[in-house]
């Protein structure tokens, strides 16, 4: 049996505990809810799986290089609320207490994170086990890593992923740049929905193929608009294209429980 590595997307998971536990404070009012319920995660995590080794990935602050390219890129999060901001500091004490480290780099996503991580061990005889139900993770799903939903307690291989989406999980990257993503604002190509998406890229096999073949899409509307969205849709790829190969410092052995 390979040593499974778990690694948790760690503002997703911040972000599913703060909403997931209404109002929660301390004896003197501070919220708290957030650190309660990531950290009843964390404990459930270690007990039920038993990871050999353990990360986690965050955000960084401020705008990102996808902001760069896009200025519109997230413009329609809300910013994070006073009361789950507030709690951050501790949670990265309590994680630090846990000996478990905690990785991020300026200018870049906690996905770019998870995608360097998963890439510079692609070659050890190592489980990936990325902590997350965010959708845009499943572009790493291969036959050494998967998706897991801890709180559903399910877990997302390659083959599980192709029956849920429709497409093979490296190809969740064209359907997003055609359908868009309306939680990242990724615009996508205007009148292109999901499944529709999904209908090309299996023809097609990627957003290049598609707009190499515009001439042979039937439906005037999708047709006209691939080709007037083009460079859109190029965007739209470059945007949910997780990097795997930031500068960042990783040493595999500094997450070993």
């Amino acid at each position: 049996m390979s040593k499974k590595f778990f690694l948790i997307d760690g503002h997703a998971q911040l972000f599913r505990a703060f909403y997931a536990i209404p109002e929660l404070t301390t004896p003197a009012g501070k919220p708290i809810n957030a650190v309660y319920g990531f950290i009843a995660m964390l404990r459930r995590l270690i007990k039920k799986q038993d990871p050999y080794y353990l990360a986690i990935a965050f955000d960084s602050k401020g705008p990102t290089f996808r902001h760069s390219s896009f200025k519109d890129y997230k413009a329609n999060r809300k910013a994070m609320p006073d009361d789950l901001q507030s709690q951050i500091p501790l949670l990265e004490k309590l994680i630090r207490a846990y000996n478990i480290p905690m990785f991020a780099l300026q200018g870049y996503e906690a996905d770019d994170v998870i995608g360097t991580i998963v890439k510079k061990i692609s070659k050890e005889n190592i489980e990936t086990i990325i902590v997350t139900k965010d959708k845009d993770i499943e572009q790493l799903i291969d036959e050494h890593v998967k998706v897991f939903d801890e709180k559903n307690n399910v877990f997302y291989d390659a083959e599980m992923c192709e029956k849920k989406r429709g497409v093979k999980p490296s190809q969740m990257i064209e359907v997003l740049a055609l359908a868009g993503d309306s939680s990242d604002n990724v615009p996508g190509v205007p009148g292109i929905g999901g499944k529709t998406a999904v209908k090309l890229i299996k023809e097609w096999n990627s957003v290049e193929g598609v707009l190499a073949n515009t001439d042979k899409i039937s439906g005037k509307r999708v047709k006209e608009n691939l080709i007037q969205f083009a460079d859109q849709a190029k965007l739209s790829k470059f945007l949910v294209t997780i990097k795997t190969d930031i500068p960042i410092e990783f040493d595999l052995e500094t997450c070993r429980m």
